[in-house]
């Protein structure tokens, strides 16, 4: 373990505290609307395409922490 793993993987920690924060914001943001119909225009125009974004970050970033922990990734971390 190095300060180079740690640091990345704290910061790709925060990322993910910080995707999964915008999301319920914006569901919180879409259940907000007057309207049955307003919350349908924001769900299919803002939410689902937001979501998949902040939800393949989430996965990617999980998947690289993960990797950067992996035998022999010290090294490659460290170039």
């Amino acid at each position: 373990m190095n300060l180079l793993q740690l640091s990345l993987t704290l910061l790709g920690l925060t990322w993910c505290l910080g995707s999964l924060t915008a999301l319920a914001t914006l569901l919180t943001w879409r259940e907000r609307a007057a309207t049955a119909p307003a919350r349908r225009r924001r769900l299919l125009a803002v939410v689902l395409p937001a979501a998949a974004l902040l939800l393949g970050s989430l996965l990617w970033t999980l998947l690289h922490v993960m990797l950067l922990w992996g035998p022999g990734a010290a090294t490659v971390a460290a170039r």
